[in-house]
């Protein structure tokens, strides 16, 4: 294919040889979202649409653009010298990765360095730390626009005059006045680039994921008292029947459950246009992709209420949005002949009804909503802001499992206000849990991040008594869960050479279903059948391959992606 006039060529693993001409202005996308450290130990299967969103800017505005994950900047497999600048996406945790990304290419490069994504929350210390020439803040498609046609990559651009940024003037951190949030119609300017999924490797086993709406309704928050002081007096904004009255807190307490930053960074649900979110859905499946997952703070507020929604529990979901979506999604025919498998992640348990239930199950198969308890304590849950009970979570998975649907439960242990009654509670919830049938009980680590009313508490300590009698607890269910799966056989799709099992390799479900290792190397995208043979530990199971699909070939060394 022509790419602006450069040749690229396509590997057998879907990506791309790339020439030397015309790169002037070509711009390497980092995606370092989860690399921590400089390389992904999590989510090494997900594929996250923030990287693919800022290349489509960048196509829209005729600037050549590739995706790269920061390990691969990191290892050398990436070619600097054929990029012109790097726009880089992270989160607060990937700062040390960000931080390697960035002296690697200042030690070979002289282009703009820009930075975006969840990290930018952090301000003015990651502009210190980091020192990017300019870091977008909060919602990226507009400000990016501005910084381009500005003449950013010219080194021409007047940085006081863009919305939502953040840059060092004469060593000191500046950020301009921030950037209004995106409403409905003007998201419709902005397209995901689908072409540079081809970038990743093994995209073609990968859960990709598609952005469905944006911000959250929850705009509760937390009555715990602040390291600064603040406290919920019990103005009564937060329940008021007025949606807008909710925005605003008057000890500007961050809306939300404590931990989280999402409705004080991209404020109330905004939707997609549903036919934009089916046309990229169905240009990645075309390309090869096979996982496609609807990505949300909660799907069920697509389309929910007028705007700002910032109810979270009222009023019920739009079964009419909701089903003409995944309807339209459904009869795509990779998903009719089952080629390919659609899935939905965040769910509020609150909002997860029968009615709802039967609508995802008609036309999702086999999909494993996650349903968020944090805290198995009702009066943890309320203190922290989150909304609901614990025993709507309980139902929810009960509801799920009636339908089909094998629902994943995700609690975080650390989370200030913690005590041994909590995690009593908490432990004694989640063998209730199991028993209506949760598939897999996910525990996070409690992460203190900007923008949240929770940025300056103490992260959790691995070391900490509370957080191992949950992990305990966790590990012993999910083990329990995962020895029923040997002896099974289930279908997956080939994805990368294994970091702790030599000469083995990386198999993804191509429905929803355990993680698995297999001897021998496969070429990225290739079906298999498994047969699960042992438990190697509560999120690894080891499988033996009982026949390959139409698309199986060994992988050669000619299969190897590199950035030419």
């Amino acid at each position: 294919m022509q790419l602006n006039g450069e040749a690229s060529y396509r590997l057998r693993d879907g990506s791309a040889r790339w020439g030397q001409r015309g790169m002037s202005d070509r711009v390497l996308i980092v995606d370092a979202l989860s690399a921590g450290s400089g390389r992904r130990v999590t989510s090494r299967d997900a594929i996250g649409c923030g990287p693919r969103t800022i290349a489509g800017v960048l196509e829209m505005l005729d600037v050549e653009c590739r995706i790269a994950r920061a390990e691969d900047v990191l290892d050398g497999r990436v070619r600097l010298r054929n990029f012109a600048h790097i726009a880089v996406s992270a989160m607060t945790t990937d700062q040390t990765a960000v931080s390697r990304v960035i002296r690697r290419w200042r030690r070979r490069r002289r282009g703009n360095v820009l930075l975006g994504g969840p990290i930018a929350s952090g301000g003015e210390r990651v502009l210190s730390r980091l020192r990017p020439d300019a870091m977008v803040i909060g919602e990226g498609e507009r400000t990016v626009e501005d910084l381009i046609k500005g003449g950013f990559l010219e080194g021409g651009c007047d940085l006081h005059t863009i919305k939502g940024i953040g840059f060092l003037h004469q060593g000191q951190p500046v950020l301009t006045e921030q950037r209004d949030l995106m409403d409905e119609n003007t998201m419709r300017r902005y397209v995901p680039s689908v072409t540079r999924i081809v970038d990743y490797p093994a995209y073609q086993a990968s859960k990709v994921y598609v952005e469905v709406l944006r911000g959250c309704s929850n705009f509760l928050r937390t009555t715990l008292r602040l390291p600064d002081g603040r406290q919920c007096d019990d103005c009564g904004r937060c329940t008021s029947p007025d949606p807008v009255l909710r925005v605003r807190c008057p000890h500007d307490i961050p809306p939300g459950c404590g931990f989280c930053s999402v409705p004080a960074t991209w404020g109330a649900p905004r939707s997609r246009n549903i036919e934009s979110i089916v046309t990229e859905v169905e240009e990645l499946l075309t390309l090869g992709v096979h996982r496609i997952v609807l990505e949300a703070p909660d799907f069920l507020d697509f389309r929910r209420g007028r705007y700002p929604a910032t109810d979270p529990c009222a009023p019920a979901p739009n079964l009419r949005a909701i089903e003409s979506l995944l309807s339209s999604i459904a009869s795509l025919p990779a998903f009719r002949e089952g080629r390919a498998h659609l899935s939905i992640e965040n769910i509020k348990a609150c909002l997860f009804t029968p009615e709802v239930a039967q609508i995802i199950a008609r036309y999702v198969k086999d999909t494993s909503p996650n349903i968020g308890l944090e805290s198995g304590s009702r009066e943890h849950r309320r203190r922290v802001g989150k909304c609901g009970d614990p025993a709507d979570v309980v139902r929810a998975v009960r509801t799920a499992r009636e339908v089909g649907m094998r629902p994943f439960v995700y609690l975080i242990y650390g989370l200030p206000g913690e005590d041994d009654a909590t995690v009593r509670e908490t432990i004694n919830l989640l063998e209730e849990i199991d028993r209506a049938g949760a598939e897999r009980i996910i525990l996070y680590a409690f992460e203190p991040l900007p923008g949240s009313a929770f940025a300056d508490f103490p992260r959790a300590s691995p070391r900490d008594r509370r957080g191992r009698l949950l992990r305990e607890a966790v590990e012993r269910i999910n083990r329990r869960r995962k020895r029923r799966y040997v002896g099974r056989i289930v279908r997956g799709i080939a994805a990368e050479a294994s970091l702790t099992h030599r000469g083995y390799t990386m198999v993804y479900p191509l429905g929803e279903g355990p993680i698995m290792t297999v001897a021998g190397g496969y070429t990225p995208g290739t079906l298999l059948d498994v047969r699960i043979t042992r438990v190697l530990s509560a999120g690894l199971l080891l499988g033996t391959v009982l026949r390959e699909g139409m698309e199986a070939r060994r992988r050669g060394r000619d299969d190897e992606m590199w950035f030419g």
